[in-house]
């Protein structure tokens, strides 16, 4: 079944990521750019997620995830919960963040399982306030990907006219 592109205002919105690794850096790097604020639960970070962490872009707390951590935190509180939880940890956690987020109404996305998805994170163009989303459903990244480019170069060529 095809999802219904959504486009949403993320401004000052809490996200919470469980994982620290490059698709969590991918997905953070993203996310940035529409100004959220951004909660990382990870034992670990990438170089790039420690240097964010660093400059207080991101938020770090260094430990494993527990269902404890979709209860609020330093950004969410208990009326207004985690806008949504990526999980880009490995699978056995995944699944543990998609049961917990499931189970208290939180929109969630599996990095390593796409039947788990509430909803896709897809391919961005951003430029300026043009924003363009692409997804396979799932099932092609790399087609996502390779397309997302030609749109980005195509957006970038247009708009210099």
């Amino acid at each position: 079944m095809a999802y219904f592109p959504l486009f949403i205002n993320l401004e000052e919105k809490p996200i919470l990521v469980i994982g620290g690794g490059v698709i969590a850096e991918r997905r953070i790097h993203s996310l940035l750019e529409f100004g959220c604020k951004i909660v990382v639960v990870s034992p670990e970070l990438t170089d790039k997620l420690g240097q964010l962490a660093e400059g207080g872009r991101i938020v770090w707390k260094k430990e494993e995830y527990s269902k404890e951590c979709l209860s609020g935190g330093i950004f969410a509180n208990e009326s207004a919960p985690w806008t949504f939880v990526l999980a880009a940890a490995p699978e056995y956690v995944n699944a543990d963040v998609v049961r917990d987020c499931k189970e208290l109404g939180i929109l969630v996305n599996n990095a390593s399982r796409k039947e788990d998805c509430d909803f896709y994170f897809p391919g961005l163009i951003k430029e300026k306030e043009l924003v363009i989303g692409v997804t396979s459903g799932g099932s092609d990244h790399k087609f996502v990907a390779a397309l997302s480019k030609r749109i980005r170069e195509l957006v970038q060529k247009t708009w210099q006219v």
